[in-house]
């Protein structure tokens, strides 16, 4: 049943990579066909079988030989591994599988196209956060709920006021105006505890990406580096081990 889900995960991340493409220039993700950005030549189906025509084309474009940029087949791997890897932990608990196959593939999302664009679309946020929502909401009233709304309320406050007050201290922008907005899906998609968690992941693995990337002088101090990805992975590390991060954690207070 793995296997299945390993496949279903690569096709997904085909269509992933679809909205990938176009959401940030305001695309139809069903008009006009997949096509080839270079040569504009319509891709026929054994152009689009996930992770294997990639291999099989040599990374290049049938047509014109232009280079496939090498992100398709990571997003596919990646969706694939985590829908495998989500069913290995939930088995067929499907509610829970179907919303974190949900969130997985949002943060997916809005991980690759901040990183590219410094952008992240208001619709990948609005689908994390109505999926946390009604999956909360499935989990219970009043409490699992209330959870959520207080993730998403909790988070969207406490990312504004770090940009708030990051503005006051430096005198320009030190957020950009989607992560309070992303950090309130997480909040909404991981209850209020969940939600804090990811953003403290997402502050932690920042730290490090930059402390690495300043050391090898990729960026300079002061440059904006798009913080979404790091939140959408923390919100993904705190979706799959949150409850046994914080049950680690109080055990070590405790």
């Amino acid at each position: 049943m793995i296997y299945f889900w390993f496949v279903c995960g690569a096709v997904v991340g085909s269509f992933l990579n679809v909205c990938i493409h176009r959401l940030p220039q305001g695309e139809s993700l069903a008009f006009p066909p997949s096509h080839c950005p270079a040569c504009q030549n319509r891709l026929a189906p054994f152009d689009l079988v996930p992770l294997f025509s990639y291999l099989w084309l040599g990374g290049n474009c049938r047509y014109c030989r232009a280079p496939i940029s090498r992100r398709y087949p990571l997003v596919e791997g990646l969706t694939a591994a985590g829908f495998a890897f989500a069913f290995s932990l939930t088995g067929p608990n499907y509610p829970q599988l179907l919303f974190q196959f949900v969130f997985l593939s949002v943060m997916i999302v809005i991980f690759f196209i901040d990183l590219e664009t410094q952008l992240i679309p208001d619709s990948a946020i609005l689908t994390a956060a109505a999926a946390g929502l009604l999956y909360h909401l499935w989990l219970g009233f009043p409490w699992p709920f209330l959870s959520s709304l207080l993730g998403l309320g909790g988070g969207y406050l406490l990312l504004f006021l770090i940009g708030w007050l990051g503005k006051l201290y430096y005198r320009k922008e030190v957020l950009g105006e989607g992560d309070p907005l992303l950090a309130a899906a997480l909040g909404a998609g991981l209850g209020w505890v969940g939600g804090l968690l990811a953003i403290f992941l997402g502050y932690f693995m920042a730290a490090v990406v930059l402390t690495l990337l300043l050391a090898a002088r990729r960026v300079k101090m002061g440059q904006y580096v798009a913080f979404g990805p790091a939140l959408a992975a923390g919100g993904v590390v705190a979706l799959f081990f949150g409850p046994a991060i914080i049950n680690w954690y109080l055990g070590f207070l405790l």
